[in-house]
């Protein structure tokens, strides 16, 4: 079962017989992962090891956040905090990011991404087909769509690849461990070197690149523009539990020209985030997805008004580590679970008590009311008496 199909079963409602079939159809393709449990490499699991099922991991998940904040984040309420970013790394194990790989210019272009692309940014299509303008902001999304790219929940930054094709070109006319550095951003291109980038990249294919973010390994050979484009900050919130540091979310920062579109390129493994400068030219990104390991560095990159895409400077920047974070939130989240149990265990015995209490205390007034009442009857029961006695003897005399 590809990803589609997984999200098609687990969130999609049919309100059709040809939309139920379908999801009876996949139903029974998913029969048979119960059957047995495989290794990755798709043979038999080795004695005494098992595999959780999907819905052990989305247990956990729900357990962990709780149902309203994982209904809110699932159905696109809102966004993951960087916490909970934490918590679902803890129930998974690891983060899928979902990647798409470019096409080489020898490719064909599909006619229904074609399609897609046409349909969602109708009259937008020509002018970045010509490339006069960029993708707007609020289609980048649904761009990424027409090209697979499915964004699931707890997905921020994207991964865009480079063909095999291109990668070796790359390491054969530059050098693999000059590459390396370059791409790294611990030098820059000289302009043999951009110049024989160029011919690599030119493997790719140029109207899939018009509604697509440059390749990450492209972006160190793109024109410096500090004054274009500047990733001037990074700040990482500050949170601490049981005395360390876990670190939080990242705040990027920087200026570009004004209502554009900036991509934001994160290293070790590139991810890339898209944002939007306002009126002034200032743009501001957020990021709740933990980076992994603690050096990383940044670019900016955005398209002129001429149509040519130029970068900012390498940035520089260290985090905490999400591994530590992850574990040291964990333990705290374990521990302010068993703190919960105990107020609510105290709350549940506080209340049985206040209820035995006002029982008792009910059923004490009741006795005293029917003690009460029951001296009554009698004494009413010996002034009666008393008055028949004495109008008896009147008569009587």
């Amino acid at each position: 079962m590809n990803q589609y199909e997984f999200d098609r079963l687990r969130y999609f409602i049919p309100t059709t017989n040809d939309e139920q079939n379908e999801i009876m159809n996949l139903g029974n393709k998913v029969k048979s992962c119960w059957g047995y449990t495989t290794t990755k490499e798709g043979g038999p699991m080795p004695t005494g090891q098992t595999s959780k099922a999907p819905i052990e991991y989305e247990g956990c998940l729900l357990k962990s956040l709780g149902e309203k904040a994982y209904k809110d984040i699932y159905y696109g309420v809102r966004q993951p905090t960087y916490e909970e970013h934490l918590l679902y790394e803890g129930c998974y194990g690891e983060r899928k990011i979902t990647s798409l790989t470019y096409y080489t210019n020898d490719a064909e272009f599909p006619k229904e991404t074609d399609t897609c692309l046409r349909q969602t940014l109708k009259s937008y299509y020509t002018r970045i087909k010509s490339g006069q303008t960029d993708v707007p902001y609020e289609a980048r999304e649904e761009v990424n769509r027409c090209f697979g790219i499915n964004p699931q929940a707890f997905e921020e930054g994207r991964v865009y690849k480079i063909p095999d094709e291109v990668k070796t070109c790359l390491t054969q006319n530059i050098g693999e461990s000059r590459f390396n550095e370059i791409n790294s951003g611990k030098g820059n291109p000289s302009d043999d070197e951009k110049a024989k980038g160029e011919s690599c990249f030119a493997k790719l294919n140029s109207d899939q690149l018009k509604f697509l973010p440059h390749p990450p390994e492209e972006v160190p050979f793109l024109e410096e523009d500090p004054n274009t484009i500047n990733l001037s900050e990074v700040k990482e919130e500050a949170k601490e539990i049981k005395g360390k540091d876990v670190g939080g979310k990242l705040t990027f920062s920087g200026i570009g020209p004004a209502n554009s579109v900036v991509y934001i390129y994160i290293y070790s493994e590139p991810i890339v985030v898209t944002t939007k400068t306002d009126e002034n030219g200032d743009w501001v990104y957020e990021l709740d997805q933990p980076l992994e390991g603690d050096k990383h560095i940044a670019y900016a990159t955005v398209k002129t008004s001429s149509g040519k895409s130029v970068r900012s400077s390498v940035f520089d920047f260290t985090v905490v580590a999400a591994e530590e974070s992850k574990q040291v939130f964990l333990e705290q989240e374990d521990v302010s679970q068993g703190v919960r149990g105990k107020f609510i265990r105290l709350g549940v015995l506080t209340v049985g008590f206040a209820f035995i209490i006002v029982i008792v205390i009910q059923v004490v007034n009741f006795l005293k009311m029917v003690v009460k009442n029951k001296k009554g009857d009698n004494l009413r029961r010996t002034t009666d008496g008393k008055g028949d006695d004495d109008a008896g003897s009147g008569s009587i005399n």
